[in-house]
């Protein structure tokens, strides 16, 4: 069977390493790899898997986590959020369609509670796109009661802010710039080089960090915290949602904790400047 994640780009991401692993734990003889798919050729690209019996599903990546909720019928998680990372296609029976999952959701409270953190109340969320949404999910479900968007362009967070009153979160929207109150939690899902004019104010307003880059580190953020502060990675994110994400897959088993260990190795091979 054939497993892939797909993105543009793809080459460079860590689960192939964590897939491949848990093949191995699992003594499944199946095939992993990463592949560069355009926005263009991803309906091209999706319906020649859902044709080939070979094929048990895709993990997905930016930039196509939304336009996938169309190729099947998305969970519930999924739907709310508008954004998938996995596509199964088990069942391929008449009538039947392709499922839609969203791991990120339970994959970052899984890697929250492996920390044995305590729940935010409040928090700040830089971004407004999918991972940032689905952040968010995973906050209300960690019984968060308020939170902050600090968006580059507020006009454009509207959609994360309505989700996060529907999910009965007092959601605000600020820009970047904006001076946080403090806050239980920042968590940043927009790229390294955006947050450096900002990392110390946030990290200041924080006991918690979540920077969703992991590569390279340590991010603006990251370098701003102090020993005081606990700081999750992208790489505990990508840990998490692959739990789930494996099992949709193939139906087997595997820990946060050889998940994190394989893509933690796999940082390791490339080389010292690839090392969290």
């Amino acid at each position: 069977m054939r497993c892939a994640l797909i993105g543009d780009p793809a080459e460079h991401s860590l689960s192939p390493a964590i897939h491949r692993d848990g093949y191995v734990r699992s003594g499944l003889d199946w095939r992993y790899d990463a592949i560069t798919v355009s926005p263009a050729d991803l309906d091209c690209f999706v319906s020649d898997c859902v044709a080939d019996p070979q094929w048990a599903g895709l993990s997905v990546t930016a930039p196509h986590k939304e336009a996938v909720v169309a190729f099947g019928e998305p969970d519930h998680v999924t739907r709310l959020v508008g954004a998938g990372n996995t596509i199964v296609f088990h069942d391929r029976s008449p009538g039947n369609p392709p499922t839609i999952h969203n791991t990120d959701v339970p994959g970052f409270v899984r890697a929250w509670r492996a920390r044995g953190l305590p729940a935010p109340r409040t928090a700040a969320i830089v971004g407004n796109g999918a991972t940032a949404r689905s952040i968010l999910v995973a906050l209300a479900g960690l019984h968060l009661t308020q939170a902050v968007v600090l968006a580059r362009d507020p006009g454009r967070a509207a959609r994360i802010v309505e989700l996060g009153i529907a999910l009965g979160i007092d959601t605000t929207v600020q820009p970047l710039e904006h001076h946080l109150p403090d806050v239980d939690l920042v968590a940043s899902t927009i790229p390294a080089a955006a947050t450096e004019p900002h990392a110390d104010a946030w990290a200041a307003s924080a006991q918690y960090l979540f920077d969703a880059v992991y590569h390279p580190w340590p991010t603006p953020l990251g370098a701003a915290a102090a020993d005081h502060h606990t700081v999750l990675t992208g790489l505990d994110l990508l840990a998490g949602q692959a739990v789930d994400q494996f099992h949709l897959l193939t139906g087997g088993s595997v820990t946060f904790d050889d998940c994190h260990a394989a893509a933690a190795e796999e940082l390791r091979r490339r080389g010292p400047s690839m090392e969290e």
